[in-house]
């Protein structure tokens, strides 16, 4: 099933819910967890155990598996992919492509450096020797050679950094001519938080300065769909699977204190969103 670029329905995800598609993402990354729960127990209690208990990675992670995946099956030859997991916190979803794709390399990268750790204890009980690595970097200066890598995913990432163009710029840079960019970012349906409809639009801009989007898809008409009814959205999920959501009573009071001092209000700790998903190509010369 080839999920659509864009803002996601509610249909469209129910659909693949009820697909073998997405059961097998639920099975690998049931397993995955069973045997690496206790070198991930620290990530767990700071961003959540299971990818599949936040809103929207049930969409995203098979989003971007999907395209990284169909990508590198058409990639000839015999030499590693060499794939990027740019703001890749500790989750199954690397383990998941190198298991599809059994040329990819999988490089994660994230600031923090307790993942270093985790990563080394994965590894050690997977497979060797192992095919998914650990780089701690920042986004806007990452430690890797010009054009060499193949594809990048960068999953709900750009709208809790700074720069994104910067952090485009130095995509485009390190992926070679023809290079896949998945990327995925939460969209404000109220515009008070990140990302704004007007921001994303810029940074779509900003995009299709550097890469070419696909040709069956206007990115800005997708856009404009963030308000249509039926779009997958945090207050849906708040009115029928509200555990679904990331924000837990402690950390909503803090958020809604912290509302306050900015002059927002009491928002409760909710973000009204929903998320944009699209995967670009980086020019042939």
């Amino acid at each position: 099933m080839r999920l659509r670029t864009g803002v996601p329905l509610i249909s469209e995800l129910d659909a693949l819910k009820a697909g073998e598609e997405y059961r097998d993402h639920l099975d690998f990354n049931r397993k995955f967890l069973s045997k690496h729960g206790p070198a991930m127990k620290k990530y767990g209690r700071h961003w959540g155990m299971d990818p599949f208990k936040l809103w929207s990675r049930r969409w995203e992670y098979p989003f971007a598996a999907g395209r990284v995946i169909d990508f590198c099956r058409h990639r000839f030859g015999e030499s590693p992919i060499k794939i990027l997991d740019a703001g890749s916190g500790v989750t199954y979803f690397p383990y998941y492509i190198c298991d599809k794709i059994q040329r990819a390399q999988l490089i994660c990268c994230d600031y923090d450096t307790s993942y270093q750790q985790m990563f080394d204890e994965i590894n050690a009980a997977e497979p060797q020797p192992p095919r998914v690595t650990f780089l701690q970097a920042m986004l806007q200066k990452l430690p890797i050679e010009d054009e060499s890598l193949d594809a990048i995913c960068c999953i709900s990432v750009l709208e809790h950094t700074d720069n994104y163009g910067e952090i485009v710029d130095e995509f485009c840079r390190v992926l070679r001519p023809g290079g896949a960019f998945v990327l995925t970012f939460d969209l404000s349906l109220d515009g008070r938080f990140t990302l704004p409809k007007k921001t994303a639009g810029e940074l779509l801009e900003k995009l299709k300065t550097k890469f070419n989007p696909p040709d069956d898809v206007n990115l800005t008409s997708e856009l404009d769909r963030m308000h249509d009814p039926g779009v997958l959205t945090t207050d849906h999920i708040r009115r029928t699977e509200p555990n679904l959501l990331p924000w837990s009573t402690p950390v909503k009071i803090v958020k809604s204190f912290q509302d306050l001092l900015k002059g927002y209000g009491w928002t409760g700790g909710f973000r009204s969103r929903t998320v944009f998903c699209l995967d670009v190509r980086k020019p042939v010369r």
